[in-house]
């Protein structure tokens, strides 16, 4: 019995890399893709936690916030699938023997993943990245279409911005699902790769390139035109409230942070997609491998972790709320919060009324 291996022999014109590439390789992989992967995710699962239990604050109701409840609880549900992925990659053994306890474990989980696990996981890391789109969307009607925006209820923005959301997610990883199986001889399990996935076919035109496309430059473009828009009216023609300023410092942010993690998982599959011949006889390089630990496994971590932050450190509300519940205060109790109304489906402060009476005098 002999489990396949992971990595491609060097052939023909291959370059072959050293004992000791692969001996780096392996540390990186074990302390980047495992440790640190695994506490910045157990991090964020808490991180994300507390961000849903704060917007669900009636004080803080709104259709934006939401949509990040609704980001938050992808990004929670992708986080602890990634912490099980850590410790299957790290800490179990890639042949299950059954006749252990510890074994067992690993082989139940072996039983999961090709159908539950890791297509799950790949729908999840969709649903983050057009949940970023999705709230670029919402700022950008609320702003330019704002009549129409204020006559939506919440139960029609979220039908509206998170439904398609997860149906897309589902569509465009089905294949997902037919990627891998699961291997069992004489009382051993193993996690195998499908004779599909290791067509030329499938690799080059779905794996590189619809979803280089579909899951890069689109929402690369629709982020990058959307924001700009919301930018020019926002800040150089100065025609919002200091509320619609704030959410749309957040959703900035978001973005921006969006795009740091993940434009090296993009520039990864561009260059696999127009290596894919050299790849396909040779196996991946080693200096890819090394970069596919970080855009691939801490990367989308961080950018699911990093939002609570961003909700943190740029909305006043948001940071008031978590303050008093870490300090298990009452609302109102120990510090000055502006009372507020609620006007359509937006929350309005007093504050913010007395800052556009203001505006008026002038």
């Amino acid at each position: 019995m002999s489990a396949p291996s992971n990595v491609s022999m060097p052939v023909g014109n291959c370059t072959e890399a050293t004992e000791a590439g692969y001996v780096l390789l392996g540390n990186i992989d074990l302390v980047v893709g495992g440790y640190v992967t695994i506490g910045l995710a157990t991090a964020g699962v808490v991180a994300n936690i507390l961000a849903i239990c704060v917007f669900c604050n009636k004080s803080l109701r709104s259709n934006f916030n939401y949509l990040l409840v609704a980001l938050a609880v992808f990004d929670l549900l992708f986080l602890l699938l990634s912490i099980v992925e850590s410790v299957r990659k790290t800490f179990e053994e890639r042949v299950a023997n059954g006749s252990q306890l510890g074994g067992l474990v690993t082989q139940y989980h072996h039983l999961l993943f090709p159908h539950f696990l890791y297509p799950l996981h790949n729908i999840l890391l969709t649903c983050s990245i057009f949940m970023t789109i999705s709230i670029s969307t919402e700022r950008y009607l609320a702003i330019f279409h704002s009549s129409h925006y204020r006559k939506r209820s919440c139960f029609c923005t979220l039908i509206c911005h998170v439904l398609p959301v997860i149906i897309f997610a589902v569509i465009i990883n089905i294949p997902k699902f037919l990627e891998s199986k699961v291997v069992v001889e004489d009382g051993h399990s193993w996690i195998d790769v499908t004779e599909m996935r290791l067509s030329y076919e499938y690799t080059v035109y779905y794996q590189h390139w619809t979803r280089f496309i579909v899951l890069g430059i689109l929402p690369l473009l629709l982020l990058c035109f959307l924001n700009l828009r919301i930018f020019t009216q926002v800040f150089i023609n100065r025609s919002s409230t200091t509320r619609e300023l704030s959410y749309f410092l957040i959703t900035l942010l978001i973005v921006a942070i969006f795009i740091l993690c993940h434009l090296p998982r993009l520039a990864l599959n561009f260059y696999e997609a127009l290596d894919s011949d050299y790849i396909g006889m040779c196996g991946p390089p080693v200096w890819s491998l090394l970069l596919h630990v970080f855009s691939n496994s801490l990367l989308p971590v961080c950018n699911s972790t990093a939002n609570f932050f961003v909700y943190f450190l740029a909305g006043t509300a948001f940071r008031g709320n978590v303050v008093r519940m870490l300090t298990c205060r009452g609302e109102g109790e120990g510090t000055v919060f502006s009372k507020s109304r609620v006007v359509g489906d937006r929350e309005v402060t007093e504050m913010e009324e007395l800052e556009q009476a203001k505006l008026l005098r002038l």
